[in-house]
């Protein structure tokens, strides 16, 4: 299955060290020390959102490594379907939102004023920069994530309809165990057909 493969679940992992990267960025060094006012333009929303969305995606992250690890010990179909489709939706869902965040985020440090930037010190310079970077670099990590939980969905639906599992071997499941490539001929030795069914 996709969704627990080895390098799903490393995408995964990778992707939640990014999201903490991001969230303790812009705790740490993202508001000023004295007032507490966010140092994008001193827009309050662009922290605030960026610390939002990232600690969500952690936490949720953190379940889906969880579903990742165990998926094989998840037996119900139905279960199965539901942490599929809800990894779909979040991750898909998720990588608008950080579309979202890159583009106000870069928007407000390109408003920043060049005294206010002088003013900050490398490392809280450094910081805010690199939360915009990895803003970009998980709308392509959550675009992956929910690119590969389609494809595990598809999997799942084809192997329900007989499309991901068909056998040409031959007619496994006939009465009396056949598993020829066709049902048999009846005919004589001689050459002659058999009528079914005659006294």
């Amino acid at each position: 299955a996709v969704v627990s493969t080895q390098s799903t679940g490393i995408l995964r992992m990778v992707t939640t060290f990014i999201l903490m990267l991001i969230f303790s960025c812009i705790l740490d060094k993202g508001y000023a020390a004295s007032t507490g006012i966010c140092l994008y333009n001193n827009n309050q929303g662009a922290c605030n959102y960026t610390v939002g969305i990232a600690v969500i995606a952690f936490f949720v992250g953190l379940a889906f490594i969880a579903g990742t690890y165990f998926w094989d010990d998840i037996t119900n179909p139905i279960t199965r379907k539901y942490i599929v489709f809800a990894d779909l939706a979040f991750h898909g869902f998720w990588c608008f939102l950080f579309f979202v965040d890159f583009c106000f985020t870069a928007d407000m440090w390109r408003k920043t004023t060049q005294t206010a930037k002088d003013a900050m010190g490398g490392l809280t310079k450094s910081n805010l920069q690199f939360t915009i970077v990895m803003a970009l670099v998980c709308v392509f990590l959550m675009a992956a994530l929910a690119y590969l939980a389609f494809k595990q969905m598809q999997d799942m639906q084809n192997g329900e309809s007989g499309l991901g599992g068909y056998a040409d071997s031959g007619f496994a499941g006939a009465p009396g165990g056949y598993t020829g490539g066709f049902p048999p001929h009846t005919e004589s030795a001689g050459g002659m057909y058999q009528q079914p069914y005659s006294s």
